[in-house]
């Protein structure tokens, strides 16, 4: 697929986009003309810093503009303060896509209070608090776009997480009551609801799957079953696109058909 260049001189943040989702959608995000500024947490978990730093030479590699900055999103004043660092280092600021989340499978019984926590402060109020920050800029340029990264899970379920499919269902009623509410100036939110996706925790629960079950995983013939990163860049490029000016609210499914499976 050719890459439009839709969003160029355009400045996005990313939330976890260095690994899994986030590097695919910061990787589109580039090859479109938007500077990509990656916000990346520094839990030492997955080596986050690295992987951010590895998507933003890529892009560069390729001709675009991309940064990092370290960010606990669910910690309001580091936000605050990473938010306008950006707005100082680019001077405007045009698009939100909110992917960072956490998902740390556990039993119904076995969720404890601070797990329950931690996956509301992190996939909630941490697009909560970038949403604002950011739509204070949007607000003063007349003009912005954010994107919140959700899943089907959240109208299908799934196993063993109760508490990442609650906050996710959260982020789509924070999508819907912030899209009426900055509506009138020009700022436009919308969530992208995905299916599986090849990313690391994924993969590695397939391959695990494999071991138990002795069946290697197939794709079937017709629509894949298993998304790619980059599917859900170039839907976040639409939404971040003038292309899609008169979108806002909608919960858009990018999923391989599995909400209607």
């Amino acid at each position: 697929m050719n890459d439009s260049k839709s969003l160029t001189d355009r400045v996005v943040i990313v939330t976890g986009g260095g690994r899994g989702i986030g590097a695919g959608i910061s990787q589109i995000l580039g090859r479109s003309g938007a500077a990509v500024v990656i916000f990346h947490p520094d839990d030492g978990r997955f080596d986050e810093a690295r992987q951010a730093k590895s998507v933003t030479e890529e892009i560069i590699k390729n001709g675009g503009r991309a940064s990092t900055l370290c960010v606990d999103v669910s910690d309001r004043d580091r936000v605050l303060s990473a938010v306008d660092q950006v707005f100082a280092d680019y001077g405007r600021i045009d698009g939100l896509v909110n992917n960072a989340g956490i998902c740390d499978f556990a039993s119904f019984f076995d969720i404890s209070p601070e797990n329950w926590d931690r996956h509301l402060a992190v996939n909630l109020s941490g697009p909560f608090f970038l949403a604002q920050a950011v739509a204070r800029h949007m607000r003063d340029q007349g003009k912005g776009s954010i994107v919140n990264i959700s899943t089907v899970s959240s109208f299908r379920a799934g196993d063993q997480q109760v508490h990442y499919i609650s906050s996710k269902g959260g982020l789509n009623s924070l999508t819907t009551s912030m899209a009426h509410e900055l509506r009138d100036l020009n700022i436009r939110v919308n969530a992208i609801l995905t299916g599986g996706v090849a990313t690391d925790i994924n993969l590695d629960k397939r391959r695990a799957e494999e071991r138990r079950t002795g069946i290697a995983y197939t794709e079937g013939p017709g629509v894949r079953k298993m998304g790619r990163p980059e599917d859900l860049g170039y839907a976040v490029r639409y939404l971040l696109s003038d292309e899609s000016e008169w979108v806002t609210g909608a919960l858009m499914s990018v999923d391989g058909g599995a909400m209607r499976a």
